[in-house]
Parts: C-alpha cells; structure tokens; sequence
C-alpha cells in the first residue's frame, strides 16, 4: 500500500501532531511505502527511517494556519497515493491540494486526525471568534470530503458530530502513542548522572514536559510554590522542552514570589535526559488550557508519575479522578494547590499512582496504534 501524510511542521520539529505523524509514518514505513508532505525552508526531498519526506518551499506563513507552499499540490499528484492521512484542519492551502486530488484520483482514501485545533475550542478572543464564523461553513464543507476521521481521544465525539456535522460512522477512536523505548528501564547509574546534571539530587521533583507558552498554564504552578515549600521545602518545579514565548514572563514571577531557585528550565533535551528526568519525576503536572491528548502526560505515566492535570480532552481520557492521578479546573490555583499538597503529603497515595500509570502506558505503544491506522486505511 502506498500510504501518504499531509503535515504543515514534520520531523525534526516536534509537538503532539507532529509526533503522531513521524511515529505512526516510522511504524508503517517498515510494511508500506510512505510518504510525507511537509512545508520547508526550500525544497527538498529525503529519508528518514523509511519515510520519504517531500518538504515544499514556504513562501508564505501568518502564524500557524495561514501557510503557502504552492509545489504541494503537483508533489501530492505524482505520488499517486492509494491512501492520504491528512493531519491537523483548518489549512485552507491543504483543502484547495485535497479538493485537487480527490477529483484526479476518486478512487484514494482520505483520513484526517484533527488533534486539538482552536476551532474546537469552548472559548476565543474576538478575532477568533469571527475568523471562525467565515470559515466554519467552508471547515464543514472540507471535512465531508474525508472517508475517516481519527478522534483522538472520545471527548472528541462531541464537537466533530456538534459544531461540524460529522457522522459518527465516519468516526474512529485511535490515541496518541509512546515508543517502547520510554518503557524500557534506567539504571540507577544514569539517573545519578542526571542528578549531578541538573542539580537534582535529594529534590523531590515535580515535573512539566512541553512547549513553554502561556496557554500551558505553567504560571499556576509557580504561583503556589511558596505555599508548597513550607512542608516540602526540597521541592524543586523542572520545566523540561523548548522556549516558546513564555520562560522570561515566568522567571519574572518565580522571583517576584522568591522562588526563582525551585524553578528549573532545562531548554531542549536529548531523549535520553527526557526520559531520565521523567524518571527522576515523583509528579507530572500539566496545567494546560487545552489539550487533545498530550503524549507528554502519557511519558510522564510511562516513567511512573502521579499525574496532576487540567480538566483537557486528552486528560479526561488518561486520567480517572483519585486512582492514577487529580484533576482540576485551568485557572483554579487552589485546586491545583490542594492536589499537589495530597500527593506530596501522602506517598502511598502518589506511590499507587505511580504504579497503576506505568502499567497502564504499555496500553499504547505505536506499534499497536499504527495497526490500528492500517485496518481503518484498507476497510471499504
């Protein structure tokens, strides 16, 4: 089967869908010819692990939607795909290059994963909210085109039948995934090396994994600091992943509360360290606004984290209140204040946790998530 993905970021660049592209491509790649289409710097073609990557020149991109590489829709038409995996909508470019296609070769299949883009969102600023009152009929019209839609977690349900008239026949579950490598174990050596490295040893370590951005709601938790100290004052809050706005906002307030020394951000790391620090975590704490699953909550559960969270699509989905971890609202201090108190208060608790979330990560390993992509790829 020749299976094609649709992308507007690829590989190196990384993020919940871009993930989910490069793993589930990676997995197929080893029983299909696969292909992705991506925007670049220049064009280019490559491959990586299997997977050949046509990258299309971007001419021109207005912040994440708005993106023009016009070689997309000819590089599209002479793969002469059996199977195009769209991810990620709103991207009027990749309509007008499906429209295309879908007319050229009627017989293709057509997927589309969504993920978590604004346009399922409960609430907008004004420009959003009129962006999405032009566009919403034209977003309608596009997805019908597709013969599968992926929700990514059940939440989605919701507002693909709701908000865009989307059968639920037409709806098929298939989460985010880890790689066997994040359940694999690490030896006490290394995460002495990571002690040393970061500065860590004897900390009791709540952790983050993410884009630092505003919306992650990272704030919250450096706001209730000074009230967690009094009783864990080993406390140390590691921020792990890449500066995306945020870090020099959230240093200001870290010292305007005097805990500028309790917040740790590492930047980009190797994989390696990713999963070390997960390791060396006891809590995983992810105070997003908005999330379709968040794989970093689901590495956190590999390396056996507590998880404290926001009520997210993706976290309603993990997590069942008190067994593998707390729930409460985006912008509730307090609530996010009591959670982390029980769980570093009550080790038994946390432990139970641990160990109930490293079992229940195995569940969704990418080779059995690619498997899945496969049987819905080839069913009439």
């Amino acid at each position: 089967m020749k299976i094609g993905f649709l992308i507007t970021y690829f590989y190196p660049k990384t993020g919940g869908a871009e993930n989910n592209c490069y793993y589930t491509a990676r997995e197929l790649a080893k029983k299909h010819e696969v292909h992705v289409f991506t925007s670049g710097e220049k064009e280019s073609e490559e491959k990586i692990n299997g997977i050949y990557v046509h990258r299309c020149k971007e001419l021109l991109r207005v912040k994440y939607y708005f993106a023009f590489y016009p070689s997309l829709t000819n590089k599209l038409a002479a793969a002469h795909l059996d199977v195009l995996h769209v991810h990620g909508f709103g991207f009027m470019q990749h309509d007008r290059a499906i429209k295309k296609i879908i007319k050229a070769q009627p017989k293709i299949k057509i997927v589309c994963t969504p993920h978590g883009p604004f346009m399922a969102l409960k609430k907008y600023n004004f420009a959003a909210s009129i962006f999405k009152a032009l566009y919403l009929p034209s977003f309608r019209k596009s997805l019908q085109r597709y013969d599968a839609i992926i929700a990514v977690n059940p939440e989605q349900y919701k507002w693909m039948e709701k908000e865009y008239g989307i059968s639920r026949k037409k709806v098929f579950l298939v989460p985010n995934g880890i790689n066997k490598e994040t359940i694999a174990n690490i030896s006490r050596k290394e995460i002495k090396k990571i002690d040393e490295k970061y500065g860590l040893a004897k900390k009791m370590v709540v952790s983050y994994l993410g884009r630092v951005q505003r919306y992650k709601g990272l704030d919250q938790v450096v706001s209730v600091l000074p009230v967690l100290r009094n009783f864990t004052p080993e406390i140390v809050f590691l921020i792990i992943g890449k500066d995306s706005g945020d870090r020099e906002r959230l240093e200001k307030i870290a010292k305007e509360k005097g805990v500028d020394m309790m917040v740790r951000f590492t930047g980009e790391v190797s994989e390696e360290d990713k999963l070390a620090l997960l390791e060396r975590s006891e809590i995983f704490v992810f105070p997003s606004e908005w999330e379709a699953f968040g794989i970093a909550t689901l590495e956190a559960m590999a390396r056996r984290n507590a998880i404290v969270s926001t009520r997210t699509e993706g976290s309603l989905f993990l997590i069942k209140e008190g067994v593998n971890g707390i729930l409460f609202d985006y912008g509730d201090a307090n609530a996010l204040k009591k959670a982390l108190q029980k769980l570093l208060n009550n080790p038994k608790i946390r432990h139970s946790m641990q160990k109930i979330n490293k079992k229940k990560s195995r569940r969704f390993l990418w080779t059995d998530i690619a498997n899945k992509l496969e049987k819905i790829y080839i069913m009439d």
